[in-house]
């Protein structure tokens, strides 16, 4: 595919609304992404993974105007109405920073307040999302606010929320695709829900995956594209819990592998915060840094030190590249297309991964 095509398909990814397990949103992109495998010509078998859905409704007024908010899943259970809230600014950066959470509604519970308000510092004043395990936490209702509306739930005479939250019976799904039946396929790899629209975090990773099907359709592949990543990547364990493939080499295309940005000259530029990890060593991990460096990866080699889905699958002890990465809009309702890519960053990525992907076939 040419760029625009491939940022044509993180326009669509990105339509189809905010990315959470379980949703109709997620159940529409598997239709839509099983689909798009098919028409690539593999057979294509879908493997439901039940789980217990955050199901959440709630409100959060300052003064009795209405803030946009994001509740923390699993964090409790329950109805509740109250103006018995505790607020507090927490710095998640980067990404989602999980201790940080942590650090911050135990603070909160020590208070005795009934609730919790955290407003998520970040340079633009943007709500973060944060991963959570897929277990109830059992702390107080808690939600999160823009760092921007900040001053405003501050200033406020009361700041009430209410919500009513429970664990209900749900399906993601992983999707299994091959090219043809073989004993060690090699495995591309890549999520498919997230927290908002993840234009950038999923929706760039979707791209080059499909555009590396299109360059190797003539390989035994495996293509798994899995749910749940924003639960402690819980599709992806349970496949690799259950799974008896044996993989040639896996390359998982995590987060944020096209996010540009402008740079001081007016022109797009990818982000540097993006990382390309392999345990592999000597020529061939020469060889992927060297069909890496187009496209401004930080490459490390020989590694047992794994991020994203890649710290499940390496319990397969298979040669494994992954890539992952973040940019300022990361884990934001702002990761849109318009802000994080563009068809010429798509292409020098894909470019770069597919070299990646001969160096791995030829080794």
């Amino acid at each position: 595919m040419d760029g625009n095509e491939m940022r044509a398909l993180v326009e669509t990814f990105e339509a189809f609304g905010n990315h959470r397990a379980g949703t109709g949103t997620d159940h529409e992109t598997v239709a839509w992404m099983t689909t798009q495998l098919a028409d690539r010509g593999l057979t294509v078998s879908s493997v439901p993974v039940p789980f217990d859905r955050y199901q959440v409704t709630s409100s959060l007024t300052a003064d009795g105007h209405a803030l946009d908010h994001l509740p923390v899943f699993y964090e409790w259970t329950g109805t509740i109405d109250t103006d018995q809230v505790h607020l507090a600014e927490v710095d998640v950066r980067p990404g989602g920073h999980i201790g940080a959470l942590e650090t911050a509604t135990a603070a909160g519970r020590a208070t005795g307040a009934a609730a919790l308000v955290l407003a998520t510092q970040h340079e633009n004043g943007s709500l973060i999302a944060v991963n959570r395990e897929l277990r109830p936490h059992h702390g107080l209702p808690t939600v999160l606010i823009a760092g921007r509306d900040h001053d405003q739930a501050r200033h406020a005479t009361t700041l009430r929320l209410a919500m009513h939250a429970s664990l209900d019976p749900a399906t993601t799904t992983n999707l299994e695709a091959r090219t043809r039946p073989s004993d060690h396929p090699l495995l591309l790899t890549t999520p498919l829900t997230g927290w908002f629209g993840c234009a950038g975090e999923r929706g760039t990773g979707i791209a080059i995956l499909l555009d590396l099907v299109e360059r190797f359709a003539d390989k035994p592949l495996l293509v798994l594209a899995t749910g749940a990543h924003e639960l402690d990547y819980f599709g992806v364990r349970q496949w690799v819990a259950t799974t008896d493939i044996t993989p040639r080499a896996i390359v998982h295309i995590g987060a944020s592998v096209a996010v540009d940005e402008l740079g001081d000259d007016g022109d797009r530029q990818l982000i540097r915060s993006r990382v390309a990890l392999t345990n592999l060593s000597g020529p061939v991990a020469e060889t992927i840094a060297e069909r890496l460096d187009p496209a401004g990866f930080i490459v490390r080699t020989a590694t047992d030190r794994w991020m994203g889905e890649s710290e499940v699958f390496c319990a397969l002890e298979r040669p494994m590249v992954s890539f992952t990465g973040n940019g300022i809009d990361f884990h934001t309702p702002e990761d849109t297309t318009a802000r994080v890519t563009s068809a010429q960053s798509l292409t020098t990525v894909a470019d770069a991964i597919a070299g990646t992907v001969h160096a791995l076939l030829e080794n």
